[in-house]
């Protein structure tokens, strides 16, 4: 799944699902963290799920039944892609998005 900074990569072999793509990167609350993760892609086969993207995103499932990883709470990151298979990929819900305000005091 793609990110907010970048879009997922494609599978790299019939049997890997691709990687999430990368989030976007804030220092607001004094150091750097990324938010808005895509998800990983799933996989019907033992190859191998996709990586969740840096922000959150949450890993693919892997094999059958696999189950994926949800997005993380708090940073709007994508859930991974289930794998294939009938009822037995079981998909998660995405991470919960939060909201940040930036102003100038003056």
């Amino acid at each position: 799944g793609g990110g907010a900074t970048a879009t997922g990569s494609p599978a790299p072999a019939p049997t890997v699902g691709g990687a999430g793509g990368a989030g976007a990167t804030t220092s607001i609350s004094g150091s750097a963290t990324a938010f808005s993760g895509g998800g990983g892609g799933g996989s019907d086969n033992e190859g191998g799920p996709g990586q969740g993207g840096v922000g959150g995103g949450g890993n693919g499932a892997a094999g059958y039944p696999g189950a994926a990883t949800a997005g993380t709470a708090n940073t709007g990151g994508g859930a991974g892609g289930a794998s294939g298979g009938g009822a037995g990929g079981i998909a998660k819900n995405g991470g919960s998005g939060i909201v940040m305000i930036r102003y100038k005091f003056q």
